[in-house]
């Protein structure tokens, strides 16, 4: 799997970056949302949904987030131009799914690219959690891991394309984040244990942040 997604671009050669990697004079560098910060509403579009699934079921047009949450949700940015980075992240989410779940989670998968690339990439994995295109980075840039001035590819060697830096989100009905994992550099993987756990905690609380 990991050949496919590393020759993604010989398949798709118009996809490359098409303007030149420059400088910025005046950068404006990411700024992450973390845990106890609360995540600006953002539309789910249908016409944007890759897989549906969990809370994708009952989506119709175009409806805020917040509107389609009963429980906590595990929202998790994802590129598939992060290479085996990409890939792992998806394996590793596809094997605690079921575990969010009985944890009283749901998860949604936002990736950079729309259908018909994110689904030629991963077929062989053969995703079971809802997905949608993040269009226009625009909830990325919502939880602050994406800004056109401070591209990841300044910052790291072998990803050549527009794409957000990785982050992992569980947040509560209201948005708020219970728990958040931003891997600047790329160096980290999924913390599977933390995830679960901030799940169970998120389930467990009243409308008031108070345990139950």
């Amino acid at each position: 799997m990991s050949n496919n997604i590393n020759r993604y671009a010989d398949f798709f050669p118009e996809y490359e970056l098409e303007y030149v990697k420059k400088s910025y004079k005046d950068r404006t560098p990411i700024s992450p949302l973390h845990a106890g910060d609360r995540l600006p509403s953002f539309n789910i579009n249908r016409k944007n949904i890759i897989a549906t699934s969990d809370i994708l079921k009952s989506v119709n047009g175009a409806q805020p987030v917040e509107q389609l949450l009963d429980r906590p949700l595990v929202l998790v940015f994802h590129s598939i131009h992060w290479n085996g980075y990409g890939e792992k992240l998806l394996e590793d989410l596809k094997d605690i799914y079921a575990d969010i779940r009985v944890m009283g989670g749901q998860l949604l998968l936002v990736t950079a690219e729309e259908k018909k690339y994110f689904d030629y990439a991963t077929a062989s994995l053969q995703l079971p959690f809802a997905s949608i295109w993040d269009q226009q980075f625009q909830i990325a840039r919502k939880a602050g891991n994406y800004s056109p001035s401070d591209p990841i590819w300044d910052r790291l060697s072998g990803v050549n394309e527009d794409v957000p830096t990785p982050a992992v989100y569980v947040l509560t009905p209201s948005l708020k984040i219970a728990y958040s994992s931003v891997d600047l550099y790329m160096e980290q993987s999924l913390n599977k244990r933390e995830v679960l756990s901030a799940v169970y905690d998120a389930s467990h609380q009243d409308s008031h942040g108070i345990a139950i």
